[in-house]
């Protein structure tokens, strides 16, 4: 017998996502502060594997063990397969946890492949390898808007919030019914279009900025202290949040640079990276005092 009239709502999963995600960023500051005690050095280097090794542990043990994840717990629903009639097997729920969490690496990796092959190749016209570098060029860009997309078809339609669980063909019901909000649907459509609107007038921006932009020469670089530098031209560090010339430049924990008053003003409200959207403290943001950002042209 087919469940499909008991489709769980936009309103149920997201709440199951976000109770995930509180219970998964649990795990990933327990071992994030595990690292920092054994060693202050491989924290550096490893501390962003944390919340990719916190969100594996936590779906796996429940997959493994037959159980809802907490946040399904939560708002009653389970994942089923796409005829709505039975579990999905475990190597398919396995399948759609390694999509949903390595998916964009995998595909950066394909791409950063490519690029190494393309230049490599000795048959290829130099035309053609100009071609292919920017045809990736353009799907890395498109790429992580591709996730926002997806996400605005959600919420205005409903069914799979995961792409992950679009491609394994998986699917929620809401085991009981009576939970079920019809009344927040408009809600969710209104929040789909306006996401819609901002992910389009975001890729009609970067495009224009594309355009606008001249093509980069490579010129040799050298900094104050007289060694050549690896950057093909002469760029200016804006800060990301205020877009202007970073100003007492300042490095967060995960490695991005910012304005000192803009990422602290910032971390005031919301304690994570506005570009990477990893969790930090303020105490943690370093004010580099002796580093520049102008680099010089020799002759």
């Amino acid at each position: 017998m087919s469940l499909f009239h008991a489709n769980a709502g936009q309103a149920e999963i997201i709440r199951s996502v976000q109770k995930d995600q509180e219970h998964i960023e649990y795990i990933r500051t327990a071992l994030s502060e595990v690292l920092l005690l054994l060693s202050q050095r491989h924290w550096f280097k490893y501390n962003s594997l944390c919340k990719l090794i916190a969100e594996i542990l936590y779906h796996h043990y429940a997959i493994l063990n037959n159980l809802q994840t907490l946040g399904e717990e939560y708002t009653g629903i389970i994942q089923v397969d796409a005829n709505y009639v039975m579990l999905p097997n475990k190597a398919l729920q396995l399948l759609a946890i390694l999509l949903e969490y390595v998916g964009e690496h995998v595909v950066d990796r394909v791409l950063t492949y490519l690029q190494t092959e393309i230049d490599r190749s000795e048959e290829l016209l130099e035309s053609v390898k100009n071609a292919l570098h920017k045809l990736i060029d353009t799907l890395r860009v498109v790429v992580p808007y591709v996730r926002g997309f997806h996400t605005s078809l959600f919420y205005i339609n409903g069914g799979k919030y995961h792409i992950s669980k679009r491609l394994t063909g998986i699917n929620y019901v809401l085991i009981r019914n009576w939970l079920k909000e019809d009344h927040s649907v408009y809600g969710y459509k209104v929040l789909g279009y306006v996401t819609l609107t901002q992910l389009v007038l975001a890729l009609a921006a970067r495009y224009r900025q594309y355009r606008s932009q001249p093509a980069a020469k490579s010129i040799p670089v050298r900094s104050t202290s007289g060694k050549r530098s690896s950057s093909a031209s002469l760029q200016t560090r804006n800060c990301a949040l205020c877009m202007d010339t970073t100003q007492d430049i300042s490095v967060t924990q995960c490695g991005h640079l910012f304005c000192w008053h803009c990422i602290l003003n910032w971390l005031d409200k919301r304690q994570i990276c506005p570009i990477c959207r990893e969790t930090i403290k303020k105490t943690r943001v370093v004010r580099l005092q002796n580093f520049s950002a102008e680099l010089e042209v020799t002759s």
